[in-house]
């Protein structure tokens, strides 16, 4: 399998109002998700920080995760999220940190989907 190496920027927006001409690449739905990952966190910084603050972290949670991480909804739940996502305060949060919660959302969601009840959050409370 060819791998596309992407360097920033690397996907054509997919913001609606965004036309693509015949000659831009065809990208998978995947590749789009995973664009649409990095996007999201950076335009969830006000600074453009490579790490979010606890209330941009917030913030974004609940406009783009607000069925699935439903315990970042008031202060204490956050405290909690950013605890069990070892989040030193004070430290911001990362890409990895945010990319670690992606990662036990889908593999929560996939127990989900696949009826493996084993497959559990630790980190977030889902729908």
């Amino acid at each position: 399998m060819k791998y596309r190496h992407f360097t920033s920027p690397a996907l054509v927006s997919t913001q609606a109002g965004h036309e693509t001409s015949p000659m831009d690449p065809q990208y998978t739905d995947l590749e789009l998700a995973i664009n649409t990952l990095v996007e999201n966190f950076h335009s969830a910084s006000s600074t453009n920080a490579n790490t979010l603050t606890a209330q941009e972290f917030q913030s974004m949670l609940s406009k783009e995760l607000p069925t699935m991480v439903k315990t970042a909804g008031d202060q204490e739940g956050l405290n909690k999220l950013l605890t069990d996502m070892s989040v030193e305060e004070a430290k911001g949060v990362t890409f990895k940190d945010f990319w670690n919660l992606v990662d036990s959302l889908a593999n929560a969601q996939f127990g989900l989907l696949s009826k493996e009840k084993q497959v559990k959050c630790v980190k977030c409370s889902l729908m």
